[in-house]
């Protein structure tokens, strides 16, 4: 059933995250381009990274409550009900992307196998739900069949929640620098995904010149996170860690006026969205729903300047943010591999 479930999360992932953008940033709405119509986006994202935490810890005490299917069916209705009112859209896709987020990343870390790859494979597939929505806005796209299959998907996950181990702790062990205390250890993973989330508003890519490479940019960031757990697992989560931001700099660097070099540093960025999840959820093993919550609120905080301000693409400020993110990665995560791969 581990199989199952994963499988039932991480397409439902791609799912929940491809209505849920497809609704918050169509064009097609009546107040597109206004002020309005910004601050949904602002509100969203408030909504499903911010929650996270809050939802998280209360799903930590109930284990039983059945968070991903609830946030199915309320992105399912959020998405039905916004052709009518998009504040209301907005408010239910919010709150239940948050909600499905924390059941399928906890599942993530609660079975895991002692391993890093699940969890890598479970959030890759938000990123191409988020590239194709992208790419789909505006061209008069139905939601009607994905608002289907989120049904069906909101059943499977509930039922793959009932067949699977919901007490356990987080089963990862090797990927924490175990020579600090926890709390340094979590606010070292917190800063590196703050300022890498930061870094990702200001990074070069003058070559975004179609809707087709902005689509592969979104392919590049799911093929980073999805090979980045089995990668730590084969390599050592800080080999990876760190080697793959640096390289990320370099091919980025390269890369700002060319789609394949930018497009593989894109991917190496990627890298390490499991495994500062997992440095954190080992050190809050029986909380794997609070540790989740803790890397989305990091994620928003270092977005939250973008939603205000219209940041300069600048790559001098995003060298350093990698050269400070690698260094938080080489201090919280530990150089050992998966006892078994």
């Amino acid at each position: 059933m581990k199989n199952f479930s994963l499988l039932t999360y991480t397409f439902s992932h791609f799912i929940v995250d491809y209505i849920c953008i497809f609704t918050v940033i169509n064009p097609l709405c009546d107040s597109f381009g206004t002020p309005e119509y910004a601050l949904g986006i602002v509100v969203y994202n408030f909504l499903a990274f911010g929650l996270q935490m809050l939802i998280g810890s209360f799903c930590d005490e109930k284990r039983s409550f059945p968070s991903a299917a609830v946030g199915c069916f309320l992105v399912l209705f959020g998405g039905a009900f916004s052709g009518f009112s998009r504040w209301s859209g907005i408010l239910l896709i919010g709150i239940g992307n948050a909600f499905f987020h924390v059941g399928g990343g906890m599942d993530s870390l609660i079975n895991s196998g002692g391993k890093i790859k699940r969890s890598g494979i479970f959030v890759s597939s938000g990123a191409l739900g988020v590239a194709l929505a992208v790419y789909n806005s505006g061209k008069g796209t139905s939601l009607l069949l994905p608002l289907i299959v989120l049904a069906i998907c909101g059943v499977l996950c509930f039922i793959a929640q009932k067949k699977t181990d919901f007490s356990g702790d987080s089963e990862i062990n090797f990927a924490a620098n175990k020579k600090y205390s926890t709390w340094i250890i979590i606010i070292l993973a917190l800063v590196s995904v703050l300022i890498r989330s930061f870094g990702g508003t200001i990074m070069p890519a003058d070559w975004k010149t179609t809707e087709e490479l902005i689509l592969l940019s979104g392919v590049a960031a799911f093929g980073g996170k999805f090979i980045g757990g089995f990668a730590a697992d084969f390599f050592g989560a800080k080999r990876t860690g760190v080697i793959s931001l640096l390289l990320s700099g370099v091919f980025i660097g390269l890369g700002t006026n060319n789609a394949v070099l930018s497009l593989i540093g894109i991917l190496l960025f990627n890298i390490t969205m499991p495994i500062t999840l997992c440095i954190i959820a080992e050190k809050l093993k029986k909380s794997p729903g609070t540790a989740f919550g803790l890397t989305t609120a990091a994620l928003l905080l270092g977005a939250v300047p973008s939603f205000f301000i219209a940041l300069e693409k600048n790559f001098a400020v995003l060298a350093v943010i990698i050269i400070i993110s690698a260094g938080c990665i080489f201090f919280s995560a530990d150089k050992n591999k998966a006892e078994v791969l």
